[in-house]
């Protein structure tokens, strides 16, 4: 006997009892288990057992009487039930169970409830809520009496295809075995061991956001689910319709799966993968379906090209191709010949977009990332007198931009000062300059043992020898920076242009790094870029250009916006940021 069925025996012998409810036990949603329904409770962390006994107005001999376990002490994770036959006046005799396990009752609408507040209390969604009572649907009025059918684990269910033409097929409901979570497992690894996906797990389990060790999740069948068989050498996500009407990628990178220890570089595509899953999951519901397959290029050419001769990969409408320069050419050639798009975000430099329609390319090229950059700088600081500072003996490894930022600025009447150091900058070789009531310095080299060498010395003169304001202008390699170089950044209000940048503080970061926890049972890697969230804005903006051609994605580390030049037959992304690293530590990111 499983361990589901076990629980479902213990709740049936306690209904026998009876109680009367609070009202904040009311409230709590049901479900049906084995025919007969419950309200049930899932113990958060930090939770006593006075504080549920308060928050639920019920006693601990109420909770034990139908919960035992909690003579023992109450548990993260654990799930409370309740029986729901002991309150009469939730349910009349009009309460009915079918053959099938579904359990219709009639629930009295009680002053200030909500459709969406009652669907969730019975587990069913608001749509199905308003088909079972149409005169819901010019509003709820307390008093009224709604027949609510909880389906059973036999019933059928109408499963929408997400097509246009609106066409709906109907399957069962998936049955179900109980399965105990063992130490470090996670969302990913049990879903992978049973055959299913993390959506569908997730999808059986709606109650359950983090795993511990003890914990009971149901498993439902993988037969119940509509499938695609792949190649043994492929990973993917199941598809639930034809693929002539589904958003079909196609995913070559160096997984490496063949290796017993996967390099670095493995484990970073790997992550890049498991974030391109994320987006899928959370554009399942998007009105078309997607279908996702990922190949292992084993780092070789002759493998990408024995991938490509596969029947399947024509049916992809893009293909994402692998940071190998002869692969990504291949690929290529693959996506002209036969009008699929190939995504290439991995090769920085590539411009096989000039000549190839199939071609989209990920990152914006250099010489228009300079261009928009010197604009950006001259619409934005043309109040303020620029100051050019470079060491002594060296050009400085950005000297290609400064040179044509001190042309534009030429061009356009602008005057400008040129500092050499040898060594530390002093606050008093920056007494020399001019008097101005602003000014914006421009390092010529990235690195930031020659940026700290100049910060301190700026942030001296400023507070103690002028008046006007300072501030910095610098390149994508200072995003990385952290600690006191960071602080000296924020304190003189720099302003940096980069291809992508992310704010580990923003909402959306920390809450796409907590799904990603909670699927993988691990965090991304500590990396600029991080490549979970590249995959993940990459899905994002894929599934949306799939079905918009003209799509922009501001992403929460990359975005995209694809333009076709004229002298070019494919496309680049054209997105650059300016991220201001303004003082008191607040940092906004701009899309130009």
């Amino acid at each position: 006997m499983n361990l589901l069925r076990l629980s479902a025996i213990t709740l049936a012998i306690f209904a026998a009892t009876t109680f009367s409810l609070s009202a904040s036990v009311k409230d709590l949603p049901i479900k049906s288990i084995n025919g007969k329904s419950y309200y049930y409770y899932d113990v958060p962390q930090k939770e006593t057992v006075y504080s549920l006994c308060h928050k639920l107005g019920i006693s601990k001999e109420e909770i034990i009487k139908h919960n035992p376990s909690v003579a023992d002490g109450l548990k993260y994770g654990t799930t409370l039930f309740f029986p729901v036959d002991d309150d009469s006046e939730h349910l009349t005799n009009k309460d009915v169970t079918d053959h099938n396990g579904s359990r219709t009752i009639t629930h009295k609408v009680e002053k200030g409830q909500t459709i969406y507040g009652i669907s969730t209390k019975y587990g069913i969604s608001s749509e199905m809520l308003i088909k079972q009572n149409p005169i819901v649907s010019e509003g709820l009025k307390a008093g009224q009496e709604l027949h609510i059918t909880i389906p059973g684990s036999g019933t059928q269910k109408v499963v929408s295809t997400q097509n246009d033409t609106n066409v709906a097929e109907t399957k069962s409901e998936p049955s179900m075995t109980g399965y105990i979570v063992k130490k470090k497992e996670t969302f990913y690894s049990i879903a992978q061991a049973h055959g299913l996906t993390v959506a569908q797990l997730e999808a059986a389990n709606p109650n359950v956001s983090l795993l511990k060790e003890g914990q009971v999740l149901n498993i439902p069948s993988p037969e119940s689910f509509i499938a695609e068989t792949v190649p043994a050498d492929t990973i993917t996500v199941e598809t639930v319709a034809p693929k002539d009407s589904a958003l079909t990628i196609a995913v070559i990178l160096p997984f490496m799966l063949k290796e017993e220890t996967p390099s670095k570089t493995a484990q970073r595509y790997t992550e890049f993968y498991k974030g391109l899953l994320l987006a899928v999951d959370s554009l399942r519901n998007n009105g078309t379906p997607i279908h996702l397959s990922a190949y292992d290029s084993e780092g070789s050419l002759d493998k990408v090209k024995e991938l490509l001769e596969t029947p399947e990969m024509k049916n992809n409408r893009i293909i994402v191709a692998p940071d190998n320069q002869a692969q990504l050419t291949a690929i290529g050639e693959f996506g002209r010949n036969n009008n699929i798009k190939v995504f290439n975000t991995f090769v920085v430099k590539d411009e096989s977009y000039m000549h190839n329609p199939a071609m989209m390319q990920g990152n914006l090229p250099s010489a228009e990332m300079y261009r928009k950059a010197i604009d950006a700088y001259t619409e934005r600081l043309s109040y303020s007198y620029p100051v050019f500072i470079s060491m002594a003996g060296s050009p400085g490894d950005k000297a290609d931009f400064v040179d044509d930022l001190k042309k534009n600025l030429t061009e356009k009447g602008i005057q400008f000062n040129d500092i050499t150091i040898d060594g530390r900058l002093s606050s008093a070789e920056l007494k020399q300059l001019p008097s101005k009531n602003s000014y914006t310095f421009i390092p010529t080299s990235a690195k930031q043992s020659d940026l700290n060498k100049i910060m301190p010395a700026l942030i001296e003169w400023r507070d103690n020898d002028i008046t006007a304001t300072v501030r910095l202008f610098g390149y994508p390699e200072w995003t990385t920076f952290r600690g006191e170089t960071l602080t000296n950044m924020n304190n003189l209000n720099a302003l940096v242009y980069s291809r992508f940048y992310t704010d580990d503080d923003n909402y959306r970061a920390r809450a796409l790094e907590n799904k990603y926890k909670q699927w993988y049972g691990t965090s991304m890697e500590n990396a600029v870029p991080r490549q979970g969230l590249l995959g993940f804005d990459t899905g994002m903006f894929l599934i949306k250009y799939l079905k918009y051609p003209a799509a922009r994605y501001d992403g929460i580390q990359n975005g995209y916006t694809f333009i076709s030049p004229n002298d070019a037959d494919g496309w680049y992304n054209n997105v650059l940021y300016l991220v201001n690293f303004r003082p008191g530590g607040l940092i906004e990111k701009i899309n130009l």
